[in-house]
């Protein structure tokens, strides 16, 4: 059996198989030893098995996961000591509402007591634009410091692909978004504020085609750390970008990046989907593969992504993969070991 199916051309293309990878066949991994995943959305448990059997084939061991608070108890009765939980709010009732805040301050206690001592912002554009809410709104500013007061530690998702900001984009200054640069300034005024508490940056933090002002933040906080999620995006701005500054970036920084797909739990995802996911980040971080990534990409030039593997020292896979996680997210934000 080869790694790409010949017989693809007769079969429907999907958007996360669109080269017949053979994604049961996993390659082999570059190191050894279970990957800690720190960025993933789970919920429901019988759809969270179907996730589990990709992360299994694909050498992934503990996950953190925003799951909804309803959620958590099932789950970890469930997965015995799999997931450690990210203190979320309710998303898709977020507003500037009394009732919303309250409701997220109490969701931030129950967290806790479940044993949560990381609370996620999400603060990109879209979610600014529809709530008005940012990191400096007063209601935020609230719940960031019963936050703190409680003694979690913060995550942010700040910033979008810089493909998303301009005229007739996503974010089109037109209608009101701010620009990509002007998106950062809110948070290094809470980096500033709370050098006593981890940060980790979702995606990257949300600066992987700006990586000079990136690295200016890593220097300025040293208490800011970063993860690889998000797939496609983090794949194509790597493709875009030349790679052995991509590569001599990641390297100079491997004592501040954690590993995380930002894999999203869904009634309709199927264990090649979940898999996409694992092996391009596999193909990126181990390997030199230079081709098409099988997963469509509707913000890249023609829909169609560039993988392009960075093919890292196997010291820098081992602390991206695992012992990164383990010295930020287990002993000095759970106080613990893994």
């Amino acid at each position: 059996m080869t790694e790409h199916d010949p017989t693809t051309a007769s079969k429907a293309v999907e958007p996360y198989n669109r080269l017949g990878i053979h994604y049961h066949q996993i390659p082999r991994r570059k190191i050894a030893g279970k990957i800690i995943d720190a960025h993933t959305h789970v919920h429901h448990v019988e759809l969270t098995r179907k996730f589990l059997a990709a992360a299994d084939a694909y050498g992934i061991g503990a996950i953190w996961t925003m799951a909804p608070l309803e959620d958590v108890d099932a789950l970890r009765s469930s997965f015995p000591g799999r997931f450690e939980f990210i203190a979320i709010p309710q998303w898709r009732n977020m507003n500037s509402t009394a009732e919303f805040i309250n409701d997220w301050l109490h969701r931030l206690d129950a967290f806790f007591e479940k044993g949560s001592r990381l609370v996620k912002f999400h603060m990109a554009p879209g979610t600014q634009h529809r709530t008005g809410l940012t990191l400096d709104h007063p209601e935020v500013r609230r719940v960031i410091r019963h936050a703190h007061q409680l003694g979690y530690h913060f995550m942010t998702h700040v910033g979008d692909p810089q493909a998303w900001f301009g005229p007739g984009k996503k974010y089109d200054p037109r209608d009101g978004y701010k620009s990509f640069e002007e998106q950062f300034p809110m948070l290094e005024r809470l980096l500033e504020e709370f050098p006593d508490r981890a940060h980790l940056g979702a995606h990257m933090g949300g600066s992987m085609e700006d990586l000079d002002n990136l690295q200016r933040r890593l220097d300025r906080f040293e208490h800011y750390f970063i993860d690889s999620s998000a797939t496609k995006w983090i794949v194509r701005s790597v493709a875009l970008q030349p790679l052995e500054q991509v590569r001599a970036f990641i390297i100079h920084n491997q004592d501040r990046i954690v590993f995380g797909s930002d894999l999203v739990v869904g009634e309709k995802h199927n264990f090649d989907h979940y898999a996409s996911r694992y092996w391009v980040h596999q193909k990126l971080w181990e390997t030199d593969y230079r081709g098409e990534s099988p997963i469509a990409d509707p913000d890249a030039p023609g829909g169609v992504s560039k993988l392009a593997g960075l093919d890292l020292p196997v010291e820098v896979l081992e602390k991206l993969y695992c012992s990164n996680a383990r010295r930020w997210l287990y002993e000095r934000v759970l106080e613990r070991s893994c």
